[in-house]
């Protein structure tokens, strides 16, 4: 049986290190689970693995899209899904984007694809009535999705309205009619890296900004932006990209910019480590811990 090893954790905890290491031991494919490294030109922004790394160790799903392409969770099944049947090696996979790897782990709902002339129509009405209106008609179709969605979330009544106008059977139903998994048929091994103090992590988060300003952060965002012109690229509103451009508008001085990206990164990274509890690990290590190479080798190998 083929093995499917994970390895996750918060930004910046040495995972695309460690996975790196494990390869060269143990043989076997890397695909990268990063919703931001899957997209070109968005290298320095995303911590992408040098591109000398990249040409000696190949990394599935970093490159893949244009920073204009839209990439879902099911996109992301699709694509390991066919990365998986056309590679006879054993799979690592590595990133920090968790709601990949939970879905990765316990499959996906079976909910219809976005319609883009109903979701048209459904923002059109919630623009005359208000989205609290429109949390009052999905209370009406599906009550239980609108006890779990709040009045004032508009991404997610829009879908919830979506979804039950295009299915037989309601949007909360849908939801627990979950897919299998992708690596269903894999021998799973799941580990995770941490930093061990907060505050010293914090403080390494802050000098990995600046480190990023120095490498060109701020032309590699003026670029993304000259390319989006009037398209949303949403590279441009994850953490990091999105303080930047704040300051490229005048928004923030430099400084501000600095404080302001540290913290939305150290509150990314406590996100993703609370997202850990979710799964079933084999192991969790300190970001710092001695051997961790050799410990998860003897797990996989036995």
């Amino acid at each position: 049986m083929k093995k499917a090893i994970s390895i996750l954790g918060p930004t910046h905890s040495g995972k695309t290190e460690l996975a790196i290491e494990i390869n060269k031991h143990f043989p076997s494919k890397i695909i990268s689970v990063d919703s931001v490294q899957i997209y070109k030109g968005a290298n320095i922004g995303s911590s992408k693995p040098d591109q000398e790394i990249l040409d000696n160790i190949h990394h599935a799903l970093i490159n893949t899209l244009n920073l204009e392409d839209n990439f879902s969770v099911k996109d992301f099944l699709n694509e390991i899904s066919n990365e998986s049947k056309s590679c006879k090696k054993d799979l690592i996979f590595v990133g920090g984007t968790m709601m990949y790897f939970y879905s990765l782990f316990n499959g996906i709902s079976n909910l219809p694809e976005k319609n883009i002339k109903l979701r048209k129509k459904i923002e059109d009405e919630a623009k005359n009535k208000g989205w609290k209106s429109m949390h009052e008609q999905l209370k009406k179709i599906d009550p239980d999705a609108a006890k779990v969605i709040k009045d004032t979330d508009s991404q997610r009544i829009l879908r919830a309205l979506e979804v039950n106008f295009l299915s037989r059977i309601t949007f909360s139903k849908l939801k627990k009619l979950r897919e299998k998994s992708v690596i269903e048929d894999y021998q799973k091994f799941s580990f995770a890296i941490i930093p061990r103090c907060k505050k010293t992590f914090k403080n390494q988060l802050k000098e990995r900004f600046k480190k990023m300003l120095e490498l060109g952060l701020v032309e590699e965002t003026k670029t993304i932006m000259e390319y989006s012109s009037e398209r949303r690229i949403k590279v441009l509103e994850t953490v990091g990209y999105k303080q930047v451009v704040d300051f490229i508008k005048d928004k923030t001085s430099y400084e501000e910019m600095i404080e302001l990206a540290t913290n939305a990164t150290y509150q990314l990274a406590k996100r993703q480590i609370t997202w850990l509890k979710k799964f079933n690990l084999d192991k969790t290590f300190f970001s710092d811990e001695d051997d961790k190479v050799m410990k998860i080798l003897s797990i996989i190998k036995n």
